[in-house]
């Protein structure tokens, strides 16, 4: 079973520049993150597979590396796929990759989980996880959907799991409102700035580590 406990999604700009990530990644990974996935939009192809390629010798395995949007990407280094709903239709993507790759899905909407639902009925094979949001607004993904807050992710975070799909928030996620998030019912945070622009990624990733354990602690306690 993967732990999706604590997701950080890379942004070279807060990291301050490119060269910075994979060092920031590291720390954020010895501090305790659980998962990474490499975004970078403004990169061309060619670019970000050479990003890839490095972040994932960084990582040399020790935690899931995934990344954004890039099927190429993710089919020439054997990666796993995080994409929107505005790119590929997942089933797709997920038959270009090679065997054992996860799929990640953002869902912003009751909608876009009930168009998982039918896939589900139809025998087609859901996200691995599903990353919900935004909770807040964001400076990090200025297009995303109005935000949902705590109450609506804990809807969508309930209908996931009746679907049987882990579930991350994501959107402006910090130790500010990380413990709430995980009450309303989702397996893990999803940060970006709340680590990559940290003077100090790896004690950020170590207080987040900490606030989740915590919570999910007295959670099993109750």
């Amino acid at each position: 079973m993967n732990d999706w406990s604590l997701y950080l999604v890379t942004d070279p700009q807060l990291g301050g520049g490119p060269a910075h990530v994979p060092g920031i990644v590291d720390a954020a990974v010895r501090g305790g993150v659980s998962v990474v996935q490499l975004r970078d939009k403004d990169a061309t192809d060619e670019v970000v597979t050479q990003r890839a390629a490095q972040l994932k010798d960084t990582l040399a395995d020790r935690v899931p590396l995934f990344v954004n949007d890039r099927v190429e990407t993710a089919v020439e280094l054997g990666l796993h796929l995080h994409i929107g709903q505005d790119d590929m239709p997942y089933c797709t993507a997920r038959d270009l990759l090679p065997s054992g790759c996860m799929i990640g899905l953002s869902v912003e909407t009751p909608a876009h989980l009930d168009a998982v639902a039918r896939d589900i009925a139809n025998g087609i094979r859901p996200p691995d996880v599903l990353g919900i949001g935004p909770v807040e607004q964001t400076s990090t993904k200025p297009d995303a959907a109005a935000p949902l807050g705590v109450e609506g992710v804990r809807t969508l975070a309930a209908r996931a799991r009746v679907l049987g799909i882990p579930t991350v928030a994501i959107g402006h996620v910090s130790t500010r409102n990380g413990a709430a998030l995980l009450r309303a019912g989702v397996d893990g945070l999803c940060t970006v700035s709340a680590v990559m622009a940290a003077a100090d990624p790896l004690a950020a990733a170590q207080d987040l580590r900490t606030l989740i354990d915590d919570t999910l602690t007295r959670q099993e306690i109750k």
